[in-house]
């Protein structure tokens, strides 16, 4: 691939650092220096964000035509826009006379995009339809080749648009594969579908994009330490918590290449948090509907960097009553220790607007920037970059376990055969398996191979 092995100096060369990870279903432990280091990080905006699918945003973003807003794919600038004819465009944000970003606005609606620098000007599905003194200066200039690029690919599943940088990738439904049958327990619920409340809100967080991308997959261990000061504020109900005996714990793994945590009560036929007269059986299985009235937490991640979370959560305990709502988020890579939060919160499009106010705002007040359950995450994520690039870390070869459950750690059990969904399923929320699928994943991206072996051939 490209990358020279070190066999001269005593700190791990890329290429080292990146075979081992291939290591972590044997060994479950991966080098620490993968969250911090700049040769990999250069590697990753040409490996795994210009070959797979990454999220853009939500199609009710965009619901007039016109309407647009700037995004990004790895590092480089998209425009995201809804053309005149209704169908939605990702357009590169590089016009094509001297490749300035032409949108500077964050949002907007539009008929017209006008480079700031010499006007040169597009329409909405990126054709160039403007050139300022054509007849005088520009007499043979073809406007036809001259058009902005698009992403070679991209494609939508229930309202959530993605684009792939490859046109040599798989499509987005072969990519996302069996996972879709957890993703439309939290999309396809209601009719309608979902729809985004609000603006996407983004900080910025002193941290690998890949931590919080891991932690998505189904951290519950760190709960019990890092969320402490939150359960005890009664936000979380404590019988619905990872360490609560009411809840029936599921851990998915080797999913399509994806995973994700479902907590659940067995048995309740309704577990509250969303209006139970939402919920409709056309558009999910029996055991789909089944488990999506009986959840009470999941949190997921398709890889690359696209995470959700669903809960049933409570910032003001005496004054209101516990609300589901769904987070969908993107970790931006900025740089290898530099994560830019994207951050949606999507309601039912069918509930009721004081309801959807509602779980808006419980959305915002836990996992949001200012949320009681986002800071604790701030304040320990930032160390596990400030650690993995240092000398000392790199020198020593300091390594990240991932070893919970896995062999005789535990008694965790495999219950596949059991449980309705697809994928390697355990009885449990304790175990490092759902994290251990995302890194084979980004080992398999950095190596040039399908994030999903069974899908490979």
């Amino acid at each position: 691939m490209g990358i020279e092995r070190n066999t001269t100096n005593s700190m791990p060369a890329a290429a080292d650092v990146i075979e081992q990870v291939g290591s972590i279903k044997e060994t479950g432990t991966i080098p620490s220096q993968i969250h911090n280091d700049d040769e990999i990080h250069q590697l990753e905006l040409e490996r795994v964000f210009s070959d797979t699918w990454v999220l853009v945003g939500h199609e009710s973003e965009i619901p007039e035509p016109g309407d647009y807003a700037k995004r990004y794919i790895g590092d480089s600038p998209f425009i995201f826009v809804r053309d005149d004819t209704g169908e939605v465009q990702v357009l590169f944000d590089s016009c094509q006379h001297r490749g300035t970003t032409v949108v500077r606005a964050e949002q907007g609606n539009t008929s017209y995009f006008r480079c700031p620098y010499h006007n040169w000007t597009y329409d909405t599905t990126g054709e160039l339809v403007g050139v300022p003194h054509k007849e005088e200066f520009f007499k043979e200039l073809d406007t036809c080749e001259y058009a902005l690029d698009s992403a070679p690919q991209v494609d939508s599943y229930r309202g959530l648009v993605f684009a792939c940088l490859s046109a040599d990738a798989p499509s987005l439904e072969e990519y996302l594969g069996d996972f879709t049958w957890y993703l439309d327990l939290h999309l396809q619920f209601a009719d309608g579908g979902m729809e985004v409340v609000g603006e996407p809100i983004r900080w910025e967080i002193d941290t690998n994009w890949k931590i919080g991308a891991d932690n998505f997959t189904g951290d519950s261990y760190h709960t019990l330490a890092t969320h402490k000061s939150a359960m005890d504020l009664d936000i979380f109900p404590p019988e619905l918590s990872a360490a609560g005996a009411e809840r029936t714990p599921a851990d998915i793994t080797e999913c399509s290449g994806h995973s994700c945590m479902l907590a659940y009560l067995e048995n309740q036929e309704y577990a509250g948090g969303y209006p139970e007269d939402i919920f409709t059986d056309t558009h999910l299985s029996d055991d789909q509907l089944r488990l999506a009235k009986r959840l009470v937490s999941s949190v997921g991640t398709v890889f690359p960097n696209m995470s959700f979370l669903q809960m049933n959560l409570n910032p003001d305990p005496e004054n209101r009553e516990v609300t589901a709502f769904l987070n969908v988020r993107k970790w931006q890579p900025v740089g290898p220790k530099k994560t830019q939060v994207w951050n949606w919160i999507l309601v039912p499009r069918g509930a009721s607007e004081e309801f959807k106010q509602r779980a808006y705002d419980t959305g915002i007040g836990t996992f949001s920037v200012a949320g009681n359950f986002e800071v604790d995450d701030f304040a320990v994520w930032d160390g596990i970059a400030e650690a993995a690039g240092s000398t000392f870390g790199k020198k020593i070869g300091r390594e990240s376990n991932f070893q919970m459950g896995v062999g005789d750690m535990s008694d965790s059990d495999e219950i596949s055969d059991e449980f309705p969904g697809p994928g390697e399923v355990y009885g449990t929320n304790f175990e490092d398996g759902t994290m251990q699928t995302f890194y084979q994943s980004w080992y398999r991206a950095m190596t040039g191979q399908h994030i999903d072996p069974e899908d490979s051939q």
